[in-house]
Formats: structure tokens, sequence, C-alpha cells
């Protein structure tokens, strides 16, 4: 599935002013590994007229307590205007994600999201 016209456009931009390449895998979503942070995805859905944009990263130290800390950040964020989602994989990767309408992004909310994303996932 390929992102539509107006969400692809703000991924490039995106990614041009992240000074990081706008390369989509071949089921279209695109993947970065941050040194730092874990690795970056945005998946096209709903035929392509959505976007998510999610973050994972391996958890370190008390499993627990990062459980507990990763479940209570789902919910309704007024800071990114969306709904946060979140998750662990079998391997223990812990998952962050928001869900975007094309009409809803920009690469300004794009930057804000990342950021915020980078920041929620690095406090656990």
């Amino acid at each position: 599935m390929q992102f539509s016209s107006a969400i692809q456009s703000s991924l490039e931009a995106f990614a041009n002013n992240m000074k990081i390449p706008f390369s989509p895998q071949m089921d279209g979503s695109l993947s970065y590994l941050l040194s730092q942070s874990g690795e970056l995805t945005f998946t096209p859905v709903e035929g392509g007229n959505s976007v998510v944009v999610s973050l994972g990263r391996t958890t370190t130290g008390d499993q627990n307590s990062a459980n507990e800390a990763l479940l209570s950040r789902a919910g309704f964020k007024p800071e990114i205007g969306t709904n946060l989602h979140t998750g662990k994989s079998k391997d223990g990767t812990l998952h962050l994600a928001v869900l975007y309408e094309a009409g809803q992004l920009s690469p300004a909310k794009l930057e804000q999201t990342v950021d915020y994303l980078i920041g929620e996932l690095s406090s656990l």
C-alpha cells in the first residue's frame, strides 16, 4: 500500500527537514533506526489515506515498572491532538503509536509527534 499524495508530501518534507532519506519499503512503509531513541516507522493504512506513526525500543531495567508506565501512557493526548496507543511485542520491545488522517498531517505535526513519542518512550 502506498501513502496518499498529501501524506507522502508531508513525509517527504519531514524527511528533508530532518536530513534523512525518503525511501519507502516494498510494503510502502518508512522506517528509521534512531541511535538513541529506537525504530521510527510510518505505515500507510486505510488505503494510504492515513498513517500510523510509531516508535519502538527495547527496554532496559525493571520490566514490571516499564509495563505499568507504558500502559499508563495510553489515551488521548492534547499535546498531539490524537490518541496514543501503547504496546509491547513478544521480544520486549515497547511501542508507542498514533494514527493521523491526511487532513491532520503536516511536516510540523510530524516533527511534533516524533519529538513527543521520543520524550514519552525515554521517560519509561
